[in-house]
């Protein structure tokens, strides 16, 4: 038996906002970072056809690391392959919108209290800072700019990310993850619309105020409300962008 201290590394990155990354990404990884952007920012929107030959045109690369990147594509569900005509983005329906926010709300809910128990000082301390520079971010965005929401992007996950790994439970942080990268192309069409938050929204700074209070159900209960507030807004964008 191997009895020993256990840390837990993000996913979700923030120094992509002010600089590159040191080592040169793969061309698949390339491809595939590229492709899935323009999914999640909806310049291939839901629905929309194409083909190999129409991403080889488009970004000058061969067809080996576009086809790996689409299978990962397909895999995580952003894309799926039509037999001998080529591929679709996946469509979006509102009943997704209900079923990710049920278990946003009760994944979350349950890391915000545990964060409130269990975060250290330096877990403190980051999401403390992600909860001010997202915030930050949240009052640059006013018109849809492709930029802007990419940052406010990042630091959403990695604000709701932090929040997780406080909880120093992997498993946790591991369901956290999967649901906040189902969550992020609902994310930039609901940043896309005209609406914007009440006064009243429990926003990153009263959470981050609440786990460093070490108030365990005022916690879950401001994350719970956040997420609602965020499904809520959703549901208004997407009958917006219907109508």
């Amino acid at each position: 038996m191997i009895i020993g201290t256990r840390t837990i590394a993000p996913v979700f990155r923030t120094d992509s906002i002010c600089a590159e990354r040191a080592r040169a990404p793969s061309l698949t990884t390339r491809a595939y970072e590229a492709i899935r952007h323009r999914i999640l920012t909806c310049q291939m929107a839901p629905g929309l056809t194409f083909t190999e030959a129409d991403l080889l045109a488009e970004m000058e690369m061969s067809k080996t690391p576009i086809r790996e990147a689409l299978l990962r594509l397909q895999v995580e569900g952003l894309v799926e392959a039509i037999p001998r005509r080529g591929y679709v983005v996946s469509v979006l329906h509102v009943a997704d919108i209900g079923e990710i926010f049920d278990v946003r709300a009760m994944v979350e809910g349950t890391c915000a209290e545990a964060a409130a128990q269990r975060a250290t000082p330096d877990d403190l301390m980051r999401i403390d800072s992600l909860a001010q520079q997202s915030s930050a971010a949240y009052d640059r965005v006013v018109d849809p700019d492709l930029r802007l929401l990419q940052e406010q992007a990042v630091l959403n996950n990695a604000f709701h990310e932090a929040v997780a790994i406080a909880t120093g439970n992997r498993w946790l942080h591991r369901s956290a993850v999967q649901i906040i990268r189902e969550y992020e192309r609902f994310f930039f069409l609901e940043w896309r619309s005209a609406l914007r938050y009440p006064p009243d929204h429990k926003d990153h700074a009263e959470i981050s105020r609440l786990i460093s209070a070490g108030d365990a159900a005022g916690a879950r209960a401001a994350m719970v409300a956040h997420v609602e507030g965020a499904r809520a807004m959703l549901l208004a964008a997407v009958t917006e962008t219907a109508t």
